[in-house]
């Protein structure tokens, strides 16, 4: 739980498990607040809960801007298409971000005001009562008729005639002592729009669309974007253009194409791969079986309420890899024990399945259970990746019952019958040899060169002196620690997810508090002189002093105060479609962040780029926590931090959070004043309010629109624009006459206070940095801090870095520093992936156990698991790509099918020593009999499932499978048989030399 609280209101911000039901989550905390409402302030209150997510982020954005009309036109026009376009079905909410609304504003002379002796509270009630009209009742004759008494005042003149006293010459009119324009509600903001081909920024409002949730984004902004082309031709004048600045559905809808394509291709290759590898029969059959056993996948989805999405995809293409591992298995050795009878029959197709069916099983339950346990990562990374596993295990499952279903029929059917007639045990021999002969000749003499090339490897290190056999395990051995050297010299970097190219990015900007609008807008002005330049950039909307559209999370508590002030600005930046420019978003949104500090400068600002999330991770790259119960000494550490950042490599910027707040003048009441001339402390408070923040006392309807037309009371700028002005107002007493307000209150002016954060109710200060995260990645600096004892100097005081946990209250002595943001998440990712991989070994261990009724045989099949690492971690040095916690669910994955593999080997190892085949006999015939399967599955998995490296989003995932299974199977071929040699045969009582 975090909050932010300032003199008036506080903010609480409640983040509930991943996967918590909103309904349930808004209901506990509605119930929470009710109870404990009597321990409120008196006054405060009641609390107002909003429950945030998903369906709360705008989906879609378009931006109506012209050169000649005002920011009140264009509002109206917004407002005008937004109403048509609530009405699409699947549109949660439209909101207008910008412009002015248009409003009747009545703005009182303060010197007019003094002259006839009148307040702005007099006037605001006189005004009140006679622009409305009330309900009085109603007569009960027949018939029977409701009546309401006031006014009906629906034009300037009328109401400039009000009368609002009575002076020594007769009655005051409104017009006497204010001025009354059709002006608009606010005007301390700005909305600007720039695309390339224009000289300047144009005036702009933004229309921005959420959507219900569950519904499908791409169809709704589609539908979103077809309607307000419809309406622009009948609503919008000539002068007035528009224009999609972003489009979350359009996004989702390419990437989903996307990630379809690479799932119909990697189907493609491993059908490719199997004909190849088997004979254009067995691909056809794999061809069939591969479609049937992913359907199951979208089925499942539905039942669950997964959404079809890349990452559910990257499920179906994860198993397309191990589906076809079954069916190859079934076939080859099918179509070997046709070879070795020189027939087919039912019966043999039967024993040829009976032979490997059970080891295929076992295999199978292995992969499951290896993918399973990582469905039950915590926190948002599990709630990104949970469809992975469950969809591959569902349809790893299915494709099991499919190939011993199915298999056998099309085997028997399908697969070439061998020249009738040829002699059975000669025909046998000559299949040990990988002499036989096939249909598909070139099969059987890739097959004979497998056979050739394994037998020549194997034959030294089986039989010849031991030493070769730990020379390999010594070179297996330095090739796992020279891999584990590459993140632990930081060669490769560790993270969280991946960069990805977004449509669009965001650039936040501050200057210090209490700059005006002028200033904001004269540094937006040259900020984008700068980014003019950029080809990649299609066009800039900049919001000053108003909030932007929520178009990804926010990652900081935001203050409870309505005005965001005129000091900070966001440039929303859309970037170009991705064929039309040649880099990356995110590395266009580097290269300006790395400039940004330099083109802030000469305002004294500072900013930082806001990304659309890669998936779990925050928006500020790295984020430390300050706890300390001395205000002082939390400040203190935080610049000691800020100073220690700055001169770490890759970091480009650091600032405080809460950041600094608007300076404030406190107008305090003099009691003795006040009781002497007669003055309520309300009747101040009221007339300052009016002032400044206005009032509205009134509405019109408007025959150009469908809303109604505000009429405001306040007094114009320029006479609230400091504070003399505000002293040269006068008050009301309760003699009825007025009394300056230069005589009631002291003035005092102070910088005003920052906003008092906490986290589990104990004070915070926070320092946030940005990187360049072409040099380093947020954990690779803050791992630095370990090299320096875990600690910062602060002055004469250490202070203690912390990492797992914020300490209990009891525990901090003193100031701490708590890494939080990204690190948290990838602490609990990394956490859980390793929890994941320990249950998934447990399991595997202990199935494998059972069934070979052995505890020294699970070890030896599951020794070449972390030899994984030496494919996984030079590939991605050698592709130039980070770890993420995707990549680790693939080495979990590849664990299943190197474990599948290396129980095919031994099982047929212990078949042909059960058929009385000496050890080193075994061993190699088992090898010379499984290669082929063996590369023909882990080829399907490279190829097949590899294909997600062409995915940005699962590139990690991709490659750790590609790079894992190329040198996992050589490895697993060459060093289960060896180590089950070397461990068991002694039990023969004999070695060849």
């Amino acid at each position: 739980m975090r909050s932010s609280s300032t003199h008036d209101a506080s903010l609480l911000q409640i983040e509930f498990s991943a996967g918590t039901d909103k309904a349930v989550a808004f209901a506990r905390l509605e119930e929470l607040f009710a109870t404990h409402a009597p321990m409120l302030p008196q006054g405060a209150g009641p609390a107002r809960i909003e429950t945030y997510g998903d369906d709360h982020l705008t989906m879609f954005t378009a931006s109506l801007r012209s050169k000649t009309r005002s920011a009140t036109e264009l509002e109206l026009l917004a407002t005008e298409m937004a109403t048509e376009l609530e009405q699409i079905e699947g549109v949660r909410s439209i909101s207008v971000h910008g412009g002015n609304k248009r409003a009747i504003e009545i703005l009182p002379d303060p010197q007019a005001l003094a002259a006839y002796n009148l307040t702005l509270s007099e006037v605001a009630d006189v005004i009140g009562i006679a622009t409305r009209q009330f309900p009085v009742g109603r007569l009960e004759a027949d018939p029977v008729t409701l009546v309401r008494a006031g006014s009906h005042i629906g034009n300037v003149e009328t109401l400039s005639r009000i009368p609002v006293g009575e002076g020594d010459s007769g009655p005051i009119y409104l017009e006497d002592v204010a001025t009354i324009r059709d002006g608009s509600v606010k005007n301390n903001q700005a909305s600007l729009y720039w695309q390339r081909g224009q000289d300047e920024a144009w005036p702009a409002v933004t229309l921005a669309a959420t959507t219900i949730g569950g519904e499908n984004v791409s169809a709704v902004t589609l539908s979103l974007e077809k309607h307000i082309k419809q309406h622009a031709e009948s609503l919008l004048p000539a002068d007035v253009e528009f224009s999609t600045t972003y489009d979350a559905g359009a996004d989702a809808t390419a990437r989903v194409y996307r990630v379809l394509n690479q799932l119909l291709t990697g189907t493609l290759v491993v059908v490719g791969i199997i004909w190849l590898g088997l004979g254009w029969r067995a691909g056809l059959i794999i061809s069939m079986m591969l479609p049937a056993s992913l359907a199951v996948v979208p089925w499942l989805y539905h039942q669950i309420d997964f959404s079809i999405n890349p990452i559910s995809i990257a499920a179906m293409i994860l198993a397309i890899g191990i589906l076809s591992d079954d069916a190859v298995v079934m076939l080859e050795n099918i179509a070997r024990r046709f070879r070795a009878e020189g027939k087919k029959s039912r019966d043999i197709t039967i024993n040829a399945i009976n032979e490997v069916g059970n080891p295929t099983i076992l295999a199978d339950i292995l992969v499951v259970v290896t993918l399973l346990p990582t469905a039950y990562i915590t926190g948002e990374m599990g709630q990104y990746v949970r469809s992975i596993p469950i969809g591959a295990s569902a349809a790893v499952l299915f494709s099991l019952l499919v190939a011993l279903l199915i298999t056998p029929y099309f085997g028997f059917r399908l697969l070439n019958s061998p020249a009738a007639g040829r002699n059975n045990e000669a025909n046998a021999q000559q299949n040990q040899n990988h002499t036989a002969q096939d249909t598909d000749s070139k099969t059987e003499r890739t097959a004979s060169l497998c056979t050739t090339l394994y037998c020549t490897l194997m034959r030294p290190l089986l039989w010849h002196n031991s030493i070769l056999r730990w020379l390999m395990y010594l070179i297996l051995l330095v090739l796992l620690g020279a891999s584990f050297l590459l993140p632990a010299k930081r060669m490769i970097e560790i993270g969280l997810t991946p960069m990805l190219d977004r449509e669009t990015f965001a650039i936040n900007i501050e200057l210090p508090a209490g700059k005006p609008l002028q200033a904001t807008l004269e540094a937006i002005s040259t900020l984008q002189r700068k980014l003019e330049p950029y080809p990649e950039i299609k066009s800039l909307t900049t919001y000053v002093g108003s909030n932007p559209p929520v178009i990804f999370p926010p990652t900081e508590t935001p203050v409870p105060v309505a005005d965001t002030g005129p000091h900070r600005a966001t440039i929303q930046v859309q970037m170009m479609p991705e064929d039309k420019r040649q880099r990356l978003s995110y590395e266009v949104g580097q290269e300006i962040s790395n400039h940004l500090s330099a083109w802030l400068e000469p305002y004294s600002a500072k900013g930082y780029i806001g990304k659309i999330p890669s998936g779990p991770t925050s928006n500020r790259d790295i984020t430390a926590e300050i706890y300390g119960a001395d205000a002082d000494a939390r400040q203190e550490t935080a610049a000691h931090l800020q100073e220690w950042l700055k001169h770490k490599p890759g970091v480009v910027d650091t600032e405080q959070i809460p950041r600094t707040p608007l300076p404030e003048l406190s107008l305090r009441l003099n009691p003795q004043q006040a009781a002497m001339h007669g003055v309520r402390p309300d009747t101040l408070i009221r007339t300052l309010d009016l002032a400044i923040n206005g009032e509205q006392i009134g509405s019109w309807p408007d025959s150009d629109a469908r809303s109604t037309i505000p009429v405001v009371l306040r007094l114009d700028k320029e006479h609230r624009q400091n504070k003399s002005s505000l002293t040269a107002l006068y008050v009301a007493s309760k003699t009825g006459t007025a009394v300056p307000l230069s005589d009631l209150v002291e003035l005092k002016s102070s910088a005003g206070l920052p906003s008092l954060e906490r986290r589990d109710l104990r004070p915070v200060l926070t320092v946030a940095a940005d990187l360049d995260r072409g040099t380093a990645l947020p954990l690779s600096v803050q791992l630095e801090s370990l090299a320096q004892g875990n600690t910062i100097e602060a002055g004469e005081r250490e202070i203690p870095f912390y990492w797992l946990e914020i300490p209990k209250k009891r525990e901090i002595d003193g100031t701490i520093i708590y890494w939080s943001g990204e690190w948290e998440m990838t602490r609990d990712v990394y956490r859980d992936l390793g929890v994941a991989s320990a249950v998934a070994m447990m399991l595997i261990y202990i199935l494998i156990a059972g069934w070979f009724s052995s505890y020294t045989l699970p070890a030896l099949i599951m020794l070449p698991i972390p030899l994984i690492f030496i494919g996984v971690l030079p590939a991605h040095w050698i592709m130039g790509v980070n770890i993420a916690g995707t990549g680790i669910l693939g080495v979990i994955a590849l664990a299943g099918i190197v474990t599948r593999n290396a129980i095919l080997l031994v099982d047929f190892i212990i078949q042909r020593e059960k058929e009385g085949m000496e050890i080193g006999e075994a061993v190699l015939q088992a090898g010379i009999e499984r290669t082929r399967p063996i590369l023909l599955t882990a080829a399907t998995v490279m190829f097949g499932s590899g294909v997600l490296i062409f995915e940005p989003s699962l590139e990690p995932l991709g490659l750790s499978l590609a790079s894992g299974v190329l040198i996992s199977t050589p490895i697993t071929l060459v060093l289960i048989p060896v180590l089950y040699f070397h461990v068991y045969r002694k039990r023969w009582g004999r070695e060849k030399s």
